[in-house]
């Protein structure tokens, strides 16, 4: 679930970031160089600033969405009274997995290869 949040946070992210660009940044532009009679600033701001804003808050939007929804808690193994007390060392201490979490993973790749997917797209 929590993967699922964070890739929807991302795209949602984007979105925002996109609109954002022509809500905030157009009429700026439009400030410092004057009325946009034939459509070049607004083209300018579709093509070059509109994506990167949307890839920099679709980024910020995936990495606050994994900040905030917590991983699940992993069961942790009782310990064998029978266990080499030399091999006690190499477990986790208790509360910590023994690997990195699949879910941060998964939604990091995927918007990766989206933001590529999305960049190639609009270069080809």
């Amino acid at each position: 679930m929590r993967a699922i949040l964070a890739i929807l946070g991302a795209i949602v992210g984007a979105v925002v970031g996109y609109v954002g660009a022509f809500v905030v940044i157009y009429p700026i532009l439009v400030a410092i160089e004057g009325r946009d009679m034939n459509g070049g600033i607004a083209m300018g701001v579709a093509v070059t600033i509109g994506p990167l804003c949307a890839i920099l808050t679709a980024i910020a939007f995936l990495f606050l969405v994994l900040k905030l929804v917590k991983p699940k808690v992993q069961p942790v193994a009782e310990p064998d009274p029978n266990e080499d007390p030399d091999e006690a060392y190499f477990r986790p201490p208790p509360g910590k997995g023994t690997g990195p979490d699949t879910q941060t993973l998964v939604a990091i790749g995927v918007v990766t290869a989206l933001i590529i997917a999305g960049v190639v797209w609009l270069n080809g």
